[in-house]
């Protein structure tokens, strides 16, 4: 079966004189729109019978069948001037191994001129372009003193601004239950038999950094039954949130448990008596972000990054190993970062090279590592690997998250990627400072949590709840313009 990311026509991933790539409506095949036989492109509102050009762009392309099926190839393509409608998504087809999620146009990406003049027709699929910059920046940045056992990371957690290492994971709270093979340890298999074989997981390409969709049942056969070098591609699994999947029985680390910020607010309903935790759950679920499995193979990377509003992360390894370069958000950081997220070809360059004070660590078996908020990182997965993690916010890096939420619209990220019911968490949370002012300003045990809050954190929650796009309905207030005024009066 040839593979669908490589052209049918051209058999080449990268081709200089075909920038422009469609998608079958009938199976996960891509080609290169100028690989197509001009006898195949038909103009519905062209009375010609035979195109004499192709379309001069995406949003004239209507509908594509690919050569792999036995009915005729075609694309019919319309006039600018009257099509007007959306693109279309690629109708899934629930019996495909795995079927694309991306819409049926994509952006070619970066050709490897290098690779080019030396006659390649393309790229090793089986090793990340930026591996050996990886590697060299890594070693460079290289970290073994990050390392803090749990009860000292627990009580200096709000003072805590870089990655660390526990050293006694065992005592930090955090659970993976052992199961009956692979030495007791959590395994694909096993989490499959759980969840079900046809449970979708996004699976990322390694080379191009995109997602398809898949059922679970296929990522097990990839991963836990096909030998390395069978391998088609390198890919990888990094947003399988499992938090309502109880027969797992996995547990967060009690510091995350004891400052995950959605924790703490999310029952909140305004002062009017005293809420049932579990209806609120029911009637209005919390963001699912608190617990993810990863999935890697051997050479698996996942170039660099903000987590979405920059939350902190605990990152468990149940089996495999892990090499992290990560990069603190600094203003000389967060201003690559963003002049490098909004190149068109970002993946020509490897960030790590210009941005400063890097962490590199290396995470084993058994390890559990603590990344603050809004830390640039990138990974590398040297050998197969099983993750256990997740995602929160916190009050100690409240004005961190608000500044990389504005980075997510500079950049564009787009809403799927970002975190979940973010705007009501932090409307949420204004209401709490609002109603518990009394305990802001008290002393001693009248201080809770969110006494942590500073006058600076304070404002820059003001700043971020007035402005017009960000949408909230209060709960004990009649208009988020009244919650706003009543915030405000907190600050001193």
């Amino acid at each position: 079966m040839q593979d669908p990311n490589i052209c049918t026509h051209c058999q080449l991933e990268e081709n200089p004189g075909a920038l422009t790539w469609v998608k079958c409506d009938s199976c996960p095949q891509w080609v290169h729109m100028k690989c197509v036989p001009l006898k195949c492109i038909h103009y519905s509102n062209f009375t010609s019978s035979e195109a004499l050009s192709y379309p001069s762009s995406t949003k004239e392309i209507k509908a594509y069948r690919c050569p792999n099926h036995k009915e005729e190839e075609y694309l019919t393509a319309s006039a600018l001037t009257s099509h007007k409608g959306k693109r279309r998504r690629n109708n899934e087809n629930t019996e495909d191994r795995h079927a694309s999620k991306r819409y049926n146009f994509r952006n070619n990406k970066l050709l490897d001129y290098i690779a080019l003049n030396e006659g390649e027709a393309k790229r090793d699929k089986m090793n990340h372009p930026h591996k050996d910059s990886f590697m060299k920046s890594f070693e460079k940045w290289k970290n073994s003193s990050n390392i803090m056992n749990a009860a000292d990371f627990a009580a200096k957690f709000d003072d805590i601004n870089m990655p660390y290492k526990i050293s006694d994971p065992l005592n930090s709270g955090v659970y993976v239950p052992k199961v009956g093979t692979n030495n007791g340890c959590l395994t694909v298999n096993y989490i499959t038999e759980i969840m079900g074989e046809d449970y979708h997981v996004d699976v990322m390409d390694v080379q191009s950094q995109m997602n398809e969709n898949w059922t679970l049942g296929s990522w097990n056969e990839y991963f836990t039954n096909t030998e390395p070098d069978k391998r088609d591609r390198i890919r990888n699994v990094i947003s399988l949130e499992v938090s309502n999947v109880e027969a797992l029985e996995l547990d967060r680390p009690a510091v995350v448990r004891q400052n995950d910020l959605v924790d703490q607010i999310w029952s909140f309903n305004g002062g009017l008596g005293r809420s049932d935790e579990e209806k609120v759950e029911e009637n209005d679920p919390r963001p699912k972000v608190t617990k993810y499995i990863l999935m890697s193979v051997k050479d698996a990377y996942t170039d660099f990054h903000l987590d979405f509003a920059g939350t902190s992360v605990y990152y468990n390894v149940i089996s495999g190993r892990k090499k992290f370069l990560l990069f603190p958000p600094t203003q000389s950081n967060v201003a690559k970062y963003i002049e490098w997220s909004l190149k068109e070809y970002q993946n020509s360059v490897f960030l790590g090279d210009v941005l400063e004070d890097g962490i590199a660590m290396e995470l084993d078996a058994g390890d559990l590592f603590m990344i603050p908020a809004g830390y640039i990182h990138a990974v590398y997965t040297p050998v197969d690997s099983l993750i256990f993690g997740g995602n929160f916010l916190s009050i100690r890096d409240l004005e961190t998250h608000l500044k990389i939420v504005e980075i997510e619209k500079l950049t564009k990220v787009p809403k799927r990627f970002t975190f979940p019911k973010f705007n009501q968490v932090i409307g949420k949370l204004c209401e709490y400072l609002v109603f518990n002012k009394n305990k802001i300003a008290g002393n001693g045990s009248e201080r809770d949590m969110f006494a942590k809050c500073t006058n600076s954190s304070i404002k820059s929650l003001y700043a971020y709840l007035t402005k017009p796009e960000v949408k909230y309905k209060p709960l004990s207030f009649t208009s988020k313009k009244l919650l706003a005024k009543a915030l405000a009066d907190l600050i001193s």
